[in-house]
């Protein structure tokens, strides 16, 4: 229970109170002032007047607590009114209906949905953002033992506007189950808003007759219900064997391009206009849906959505009965298809790349295919192929040209213009189709000369153009040439390339063609085998230029390639010797072997030489301690020789000594 606030006034200890009742609710509310001046009316019933203060507080209290409890009844009563005065601002729905596509489903024991589903619809006009209305099943009447409940499955939302969730505010994913009782349609923007729902029961297991009630609502928005309660009664038979079931694994969605639906596999590059057109009945392309159970049988009792996940394009579904046409017309972003019928693809007006679900009825992925829808063009990239074309006819694919919509995305269809500055060197090219995004020009050289190429959305009066390039009208007649190797050094057996330059009497590239006898016999040779090499005469130019490939020895060494022109250049110019082109071929590793193996000898070396400088250190070493050792024995012996002498001497003074002791005593 809510508690409602006041704020009591607060009175000054200076006033005197009189009366009775007046007086204890004073002193009560000048306590609750002095705690605070905020209190709940509940505990207003309860405050007392202080003892301290005034005396007889007790039946004061009393007399105080029934005063305040009729103010505060009134003050209650009177807030609720001024809360029930206020109004909604929000915008009513509008114009909501529930609508069953049948009153009837079946389904087999175990199945969720079928093509035997009822399909809800939920719709209604939405005044504002945020407009949300629900859709609620409930089982009345079911056979004794059953424990399922109706699910819904979100199986189309045509307007792309809408936020259909279950109650716990999750997305819903078009044939995903979605579990709960109840579904939301919310609106994202003002406008129509529908979605449409599969009710059936989730796998029952009891054969016999279920009764499903769906109660529609208002959620948000206001506004009265308009919409009616819908009964759907599901008939559920016994299912004659698991194998019945569609498995996603087995089951295939394999995309055509156009109208068709012959393809064994995914057709790529399907694209077309975003232009929506009066009659959307064109489909830049088919799914075809094969269901199947796990055996590998064709299942045709379900159904299985399509659904575009992302990016433009809307959807429609028929039967095929040709190779061609499907009769389908655009319908929405997310449908329901009869198994056995084709999905068309749409265009909605919108360009960019669209990816589009296909699920079994479950909700279990089959396949996803990939379209791409354009707009007009906006710009062009031009890019020479062939800078130089000759006189002698048409030259095919000189240039090639891509057109980009306004967004970026690469127009598919539709046709360009190739216009030439200066007709009389090169005839301009009227309309070429793009084909699978590309428009190739083929040129066709008058005389000698250059001239500036543009492409263009019109030949004349163009609104898009590129940026304009220079094609050259040159000579067939080969005058000179020169060669030269993309590298001066190798690997052992890494590939080798020669360019061959065939140039005119005016030193500038010759027309793009095959040219007999520019080399003599044996083209360009080596000195050694080159794998792949080719010795023919013949060169034949891209852009002006030959090649020849091959592969270098796996040896080491310098090759060294050599050649003679041939009789179709210039008389000056024929059987003469080019010019030697020598390369190196060796390997990083053995060299950087060779070098760490010298250094390895240069370090022995030194090591060496140290070793013997220490053995001549030792053996002079050895000889100044020998002789040390003899002179201090020489020493030692003289040291002795000088002993004896000395003691001798001394032995001869003391016989003198004593003589002369005696004489003295005498």
């Amino acid at each position: 229970m809510k508690h409602v606030t006041f704020h009591l006034p607060s009175f000054l200890r200076r006033v005197r109170i009189h009366g009775g009742e007046f007086d204890s609710s004073a002193r009560a509310m000048n306590r609750v002032s002095e705690k605070g001046s905020l209190m709940t009316y509940e505990r207003a019933f309860t405050a007392q007047a202080d003892l301290r203060i005034v005396r007889g507080s007790t039946i004061e209290r009393k007399q105080m607590s029934t005063t305040i409890k009729r103010i505060a009844l009134v003050a209650v009563a009177a807030l609720g009114l001024g809360v029930l005065s206020v109004v909604p601002s929000n915008a009513a729905n509008q114009g909501d209906t529930l609508v069953l596509s049948s009153t009837t489903g079946t389904q087999e024991t175990s199945d969720t949905a079928t093509a035997g589903s009822a399909t809800a619809t939920l719709s209604f006009l939405a005044s504002a953002a945020g407009d949300s209305m629900s859709v609620t099943a409930s089982l009345t009447s079911f056979p004794a033992g059953n424990t399922a409940l109706p699910v819904f499955d979100l199986v189309e939302t045509t307007t792309g506007t809408i936020a259909a969730a279950s109650v716990n505010g999750a997305n819903q994913v078009v044939g995903a189950s979605a579990g709960a009782l109840t579904q939301w349609v919310s609106a994202a923007t003002t406008g129509s808003i529908s979605a449409k729902y599969k009710v059936y029961m989730n796998a029952p297991a009891v054969v016999g007759t279920y009764v499903v009630k769906l109660t529609p609502a208002v959620v948000a928005g206001g506004g009265s219900l308009n919409a009616t309660a819908q009964t759907l009664t599901i008939t559920v038979t016994q299912k004659a064997s698991a194998s019945t079931t569609v498995d996603a694994t087995t089951s295939t969605s394999i995309l055509n391009l156009g109208e068709t639906n012959t393809a064994t596999v995914d057709a790529t590059g399907v694209t077309g206009s975003m232009t929506v057109p009066a009659t959307n009945n064109a489909a830049i392309g088919t799914i075809v849906t094969t269901l199947k159970n796990t055996a590998g049988t064709t299942r045709t009792s379900e159904s299985y959505t399509a659904q575009v996940l992302s990016g433009p394009g809307l959807l429609g579904s028929a039967a095929m009965a040709g190779a061609a046409d499907n009769g389908a017309t655009a319908t929405g972003r997310a449908i329901t298809v009869k198994a056995g019928d084709v999905v068309g693809i749409f265009p909605d007006g919108a360009s960019g790349t669209s990816k589009i679900e296909i699920r079994t009825a479950a909700g279990v992925l089959i396949g996803t295919e990939t379209v791409i829808f354009h707009g007009a063009i906006a710009s062009i990239v031009a890019t020479l192929a062939k800078p130089v074309i000759g006189t002698s006819g048409s030259t095919a694919d000189v240039i090639t040209a891509i057109a980009y919509d306004k967004d970026g995305t690469v127009v598919q269809t539709g046709n360009l213009f190739a216009n030439s500055a200066t007709t009389t060197v090169a005839a301009s090219v009227g309309s070429t189709a793009i084909t699978a995004g590309v428009a190739k020009f083929a040129l066709t050289g008058l005389v000698a000369g250059t001239t500036a190429i543009t492409v263009a959305n019109a030949a004349t009066a163009a609104t898009v153009s590129a940026t304009a390039v220079t094609v050259r009208v040159g000579s067939s007649t080969p005058a000179s040439i020169t060669v030269s190797l993309d590298k001066a050094s190798y690997a052992p057996g890494e590939a080798v390339t020669a360019s061959i330059s065939v140039l005119d009497a005016s030193g500038l590239a010759v027309a793009d063609g095959v040219y007999n006898n520019i080399f003599a016999t044996g083209g360009i040779a080596a000195n050694y085998t080159i794998a792949g090499w080719s010795d023919t005469t013949t060169v034949t130019t891209t852009a002006g230029v030959g090649t020849r490939t091959g592969f270098l020895p796996s040896t080491e060494g310098d090759v060294t390639f050599k050649w003679t022109t041939g009789t179709n250049l210039a008389t000056a110019n024929q059987a003469k010797a080019g010019t030697p082109i020598v390369v190196s071929v060796s390997s990083p590793a053995a060299a950087a072997a060779t070098d760490a193996a010298n250094e390895a000898r240069d370090a022995a070396d030194a090591a060496t030489d140290a070793a013997l400088q220490a053995a001549e250190a030792a053996d002079a070493a050895t000889v100044a301690a020998q002789e040390a050792s003899d002179a201090v024995a020489a020493l030692s012996e003289s040291v002795t020789a000088l002993v004896a002498g000395l003691q001798a001497q001394i032995k001869s003074l003391a016989a003198v000594l004593a003589r002369i002791a005696k004489k003295v005593k005498a």
